[in-house]
């Protein structure tokens, strides 16, 4: 059985409308019949509302789908990646930011000290840059 038959089954034993079901979980009809047509997935903390509000285990909603595991597994890993990519760009701009800055004022060993953070910035905005490209490449095959 996959997940959107699970929450049909669920739905209609209990004698809920999809109307009635979403409104349960702060959901739209068509959510839930995106849900049943297996268009899209419910989140995670969903499914426990679910497993908990009808006395379900939570294996019997997850493990019965193995292309919804795969989608929980591709979305968490996607959102890795994203929150390195924001790591980078702050790395780069910022690192480019404080070289522009430094171009008018004086020479100091301020002016030296921040040009040095700033290279090392970009640098290693680089170097993670590098990663991140290898693995999103690798994640997209």
């Amino acid at each position: 059985m996959n997940i959107g038959n699970a929450i049909t089954e669920i739905r209609k034993t209990q004698g809920l409308t999809q109307e009635e079901f979403g409104a349960l979980f702060h959901v739209t009809r068509q959510t839930v019949s995106n849900w049943e047509n297996e268009r899209n997935y419910p989140d995670l903390q969903i499914l426990v509302n679910i497993s908990d509000q009808f006395n379900v285990s939570l294996d019997q909603l997850l493990k019965s789908d193995q292309q919804m595991i795969l989608q929980i597994d591709k979305e968490r890993s996607l959102g890795k990646l994203r929150r390195k990519k924001k790591i980078i760009d702050f790395l780069n701009g910022a690192g480019t930011g404080l070289i522009l800055g430094c171009l008018y004022s004086p020479d100091t060993w301020r002016k030296a000290l921040t040009i040095t953070i700033a290279v090392i910035m970009i640098i290693t905005g680089y170097c993670l840059k590098t990663k991140y490209d290898e693995k999103m490449e690798k994640y997209l095959q």
